[in-house]
């Protein structure tokens, strides 16, 4: 899997899990509604940490917590360095 596609599908349950609206996040973290949606449908091929902490701010979860999840130690993610 690649890295970008895991961090939005992770993102995306995380939302669901804590019942927030796309733009309640989107407010929340002041981001805009298409940032979100580039990540969410992978359209950017990178995604800047600034933006990955503020989000995960509004989502109330810490980076370790994000980045705890086992397979951002797996050797199969994928890097896109298309």
């Amino acid at each position: 899997m690649v890295l970008n596609q895991y961090i939005s599908e992770k993102l995306e349950a995380i939302r669901k899990e804590k019942h927030i609206g796309v733009y309640t996040l989107c407010n929340k973290a002041a981001i805009s509604y298409e940032t979100y949606r580039s990540i969410r449908k992978n359209r950017n091929k990178d995604i800047y940490i600034r933006t990955l902490l503020i989000i995960l701010r509004a989502l109330d979860i810490t980076p370790f917590e994000f980045f705890q999840d086992p397979m951002f130690n797996n050797n199969e993610l994928d890097i896109d360095f298309k």
